[in-house]
């Protein structure tokens, strides 16, 4: 795919934005907390509750050196009083600052807090060892007034911008999410955050920037049939790119959740742009999570390959220079497991296993040799 230059992609890309603690508007990190130190050999993060005394507690972010050494809790929030749950991070492109999706309350009155309650980004500077949350709202396209949007269902930073993108509650119906576009700063006015879809029965999720700045690769999941697709989303609707099909053949839904077997979910680019790796539902059961494969695919949608799989549940993948990340649960065996394979599903490592806790959206952080 030819890619657009960035001055047509004004949706998604802006010119050099201010810094993400620029004084002049506004200090998301006046009420910040402690975070821990990033040792300069972490090479990956993620969310856990390894932290806790007993597994099912509300996650926070953890960091790994590349050889599985130098485990690091990076975030403090989950204390003897407080409960909040990190479900997914995406680091900066200095290596330096943290997106951390963030429940902070049970609002969905579940009894624990996490996924499905209210959500916010919380922007974590891990030099200066403080954080500030982001207010998740954008201006409405059918009435006067703003949308909340505040059931989030992905996160990432773009590589080259300060640009954040996330899915959430769409304005048409809070069950059929959109992917939005905001900065890392407090936005006062709302200029910078605004919907980029407005497709009806469409849920579009789990958005991942292209190494150049300039497109995003997506699930889109019909809701009428709960079956997920990858597609590359532009600023011009007319030009959307479907990736992946699917399985040829689908299976029953996934309790609780909007996946059929069959379904191809959490897409993420290769460092070259030319492929995409995403996970697709083979099965449904392992306590409710679901079998996944792991897969890779030319954005042309050639070279379909599987490069993991086998009867576990696999989260989404995140291919960095050193490799495709992901974390694997065995909730018959009571394991998580952090792994890294190569693309063509070799030289595979587990860098950590954690029996009975969670290990969830594992991410490579940025080659920034100062760091």
């Amino acid at each position: 795919m030819a890619l657009l230059p960035k001055r047509a992609l004004l949706p998604l890309v802006v010119a050099l934005l201010p810094a993400a603690c620029n004084q002049d508007d506004g200090n998301p990190f006046a009420a910040g907390s402690p975070l821990g130190r990033l040792r300069p050999s972490a090479a990956i993060v993620f969310t856990s509750d390894a932290y806790a005394a007993r597994p099912g507690s509300p996650r926070d972010v953890f960091a790994i050196d590349e050889d599985g050494t130098g485990m690091t809790r990076l975030t403090l929030c989950n204390a003897d009083t407080r409960r909040c749950d990190s479900s997914e991070v995406a680091p900066a492109p200095d290596g330096r600052r943290l997106a951390i999706r963030r429940s902070s309350a049970d609002t969905n009155g579940d009894g624990k807090v996490g996924p499905g309650d209210n959500e916010a980004i919380v922007i974590a500077d891990l030099q200066r060892g403080v954080e500030g949350k982001l207010q998740l709202r954008a201006r409405s396209a059918l009435v006067a007034g703003f949308i909340s949007t505040e059931r989030m269902s992905g996160l990432d930073w773009s590589p080259l911008d300060e640009i954040l993108v996330y899915s959430a509650n769409g304005e048409g119906s809070a069950e059929l999410d959109d992917l939005y576009r905001t900065v890392p700063r407090p936005d006062t006015d709302m200029s910078q955050t605004r919907n980029l879809t407005f497709t009806a029965a469409l849920r579009e999720r789990r958005p991942r920037v292209d190494p150049t700045g300039t497109v995003v690769v997506y699930e889109r999941l019909d809701a009428t049939t709960g079956k997920s697709e990858i597609w590359i989303w532009n600023s011009t609707p007319t030009a959307q790119q479907r990736v992946t099909s699917g399985a040829e053949s689908t299976g029953p839904a996934l309790p609780g959740n909007a996946y059929v077997v069959g379904s191809d979910a959490d897409p993420d680019y290769s460092p070259d742009g030319a492929f995409v790796a995403f996970r697709r539902l083979t099965d449904v059961g392992n306590g409710g999570l679901g079998l996944w494969d792991v897969m890779t695919v030319r954005t042309n949608r050639t070279s379909l390959t599987t490069v993991a799989s086998g009867p576990v549940y696999r989260s989404a993948p995140d291919w960095g220079p050193k490799g495709i990340v992901f974390s694997e649960i065995d909730r018959v065996g009571g394991l998580a497991r952090l792994v890294v394979v190569q693309p063509d599903g070799t030289g595979r490592r587990v860098l950590a296993t954690l029996n009975g806790y969670d290990i969830a959206s594992p991410r490579w952080l940025p080659n920034i040799p100062a760091r």
